[in-house]
């Protein structure tokens, strides 16, 4: 038998928002399949989840830890896990070097 958690709630921040809508329809598609995949696993493979470094979190119910994740391969989108249990957070989105800069 095996359990299966149930999927995390998810907390859109400002910053993923405004720069969601700037994306490309192929981009936005992307990102929402990456989000769909994190949000029944958060470590599943294909995403490439790695902490960002030198980044703290906002809400402490994760831990201290923001998280990039990978929607292609070069568009990320960043996370961390609050800001209550069972909620993920989503910080930001976009190419890589922007995503990552502004987290």
């Amino acid at each position: 038998m095996s359990l299966k958690a149930p999927p995390f709630q998810l907390y859109f921040e400002l910053l993923f928002l405004e720069n969601y809508s700037k994306l490309g329809s192929r981009e936005k598609k992307s990102v929402d399949k990456g989000i769909k995949l994190m949000a029944s696993n958060p470590r599943h493979p294909s995403l490439n989840v790695h902490k960002a470094k030198n980044v703290g979190a906002k809400y402490s119910v994760g831990g201290k830890d923001v998280f990039i994740a990978y929607a292609t391969r070069s568009i990320r989108f960043t996370f961390e896990y609050g800001p209550t249990p069972g909620v993920i957070a989503l910080r930001n989105c976009g190419p890589h070097d922007k995503c990552e800069r502004k987290i």
